[in-house]
């Protein structure tokens, strides 16, 4: 355990915002009464419930799903910006590796690593499209929360399939889906579903900086799938099913960028969890047994001038 005093603590901390700015999302509880953000922050407290929120959700997903001991798992944080969901689960006693591809959160997140004394995180900085098997090994665990919805097409096939493939029991994925398809992608001879959405690339000043560390690390234009196109892609890469959470409960909002004209909002992400299982067979329906795929299916889009990709 980091046996540095509050003041110590105070005076890392502040380094660390002089070199990379204030922590942008994950207000994390350090000791005594010390978090990463600090108290004064104009959104302190909207943070903690924001995320503590999300954070219950996840945490007790990944509790029930494995139904065995936290301390037990090896669990697989992608993208994981400042890096709330990997601590945690590491001060439940989990064996955890982190991927995040900025630098700025790495530290951070480091700094919270060091002062409460966590021996069992890994932070890697690392492009999370570079994840397989023999460079990260398999987990228990995989925790997919807030990146899907910030790749293109091809990489973000590339990187559910990698997913699966270092995923040992169940993946948790926490995305924006599209509403309505305004585009589709084919990908190993299925056709799939979804929306574009712009991605802000970073350029000079430190808000924008800061703004972009929500957002990709590259590319300008990121592939939100529909519902039904998702789950199909799940299953084809080797989930045997997907369940939606409802409970916890996460009440975010969010705007539907599929659909501007339209005043509506829905749930800021879904949190989805895909579990590796066995495929069950069928004694009653036998003839089931020989079907290769049953999928979700999707209306042609609607909008004639609306763009298809082969990947």
């Amino acid at each position: 355990m980091n046996n540095d005093n509050p003041e110590d603590i105070e005076r890392k901390r502040q380094a660390i915002v002089e070199q990379y700015g204030e922590w942008t999302a994950h207000n994390i509880y350090l000791k005594e009464n010390r978090y990463t953000y600090g108290p004064g922050v104009e959104n302190f407290l909207a943070q903690m419930r924001n995320h503590g929120a999300q954070l219950r959700r996840v945490v007790q997903v990944v509790s029930d799903i494995t139904n065995q001991p936290l301390s037990e798992l090896r669990v697989l944080d992608l993208a994981c910006l400042e890096g709330l969901y990997g601590l945690e689960l590491a001060r439940h006693g989990a064996s955890v590796v982190a991927i995040e591809g900025r630098p700025a959160n790495i530290e951070k997140a480091r700094f919270a690593q060091n002062v409460l004394g966590l021996e069992n995180i890994e932070f890697v900085l690392d492009d999370v499209r570079n994840l397989s098997t023999e460079k990260y090994g398999r987990f228990d665990v995989v925790l997919c929360l807030g990146i899907l919805y910030h790749l293109d097409a091809p990489d973000v096939f590339h990187f559910v399939e990698q997913v699966s493939d270092v995923c040992e029991r169940a993946a948790v994925i926490c995305t924006h889906v599209a509403k309505e398809a305004s585009k589709s992608h084919w990908y190993k001879g299925k056709e799939y579903f979804g929306a574009p959405y712009s991605e802000p690339l970073i350029k000079d000043s430190q808000d924008e900086v800061v703004q972009a560390v929500w957002h990709s690390l590259d590319n300008e234009e990121s592939f939100w799938f529909t519902r039904p196109s998702l789950f199909n892609l799940l299953t084809r890469v080797g989930f045997t099913s997907v369940y939606t959470c409802h409970a916890p409960a996460f009440p975010s909002t969010w705007k539907d960028p599929s659909a501007p004209q339209k005043d509506v909002t829905f749930p800021a992400e879904d949190t989805l969890v895909a579990v590796k299982g066995k495929s069950a067979q069928l004694f009653s329906i036998p003839l089931l047994n020989d079907v290769r795929e049953i999928a979700w299916s999707e209306s042609k889009l609607a909008n004639s001038e609306a763009e298809t990709t082969q990947d």
